[in-house]
């Protein structure tokens, strides 16, 4: 009897670690309009497979090219009060001219990957591939 109940103790246990355990999202295409820096990496325009896990509010993204690693960054996902229509990155136009990526939009989802927070000028880019 202690065993199936040692047995059944640990299936809750398991059970309950995978529902904490970071969920990754199918990569996706995402297009650069713009050469960006994204966590210190120069990235050039183009497009790139976006993949991303969050664990709770944070979040991980990495750009892929031809099945080759580009750039990764931590970030937090925020929630949104509507669901973006359509991909869009954030940039921070720096003062040298350089353009950052501080912030993922993602169709049909309700959340953003946003990288850092900035008073600086920011710019839109739609992101249609």
């Amino acid at each position: 009897m202690k065993i199936k109940a040692a047995a059944l103790a640990t299936s809750i246990l398991l059970a309950a670690s995978f529902s904490f355990a970071a969920k990754k999202k199918p990569p996706r295409p995402f297009q650069l309009r713009d050469v960006v820096i994204l966590n210190g990496a120069q990235v050039p325009a183009g497009i790139y497979e976006l993949t991303w896990e969050t664990h709770g509010s944070s979040a991980r993204v990495t750009l892929w090219q031809d099945g080759k690693f580009v750039a990764t960054a931590q970030g937090a996902s925020v929630k949104n009060g509507v669901k973006f229509t359509e991909d869009e990155a954030l940039l921070r136009v720096n003062s040298d001219g350089t353009k950052s990526l501080i912030e993922i939009r993602i169709a049909g989802a309700a959340r953003a990957i946003v990288f850092n927070q900035t008073d600086a000028p920011v710019h839109y880019s739609a992101m249609k591939p």
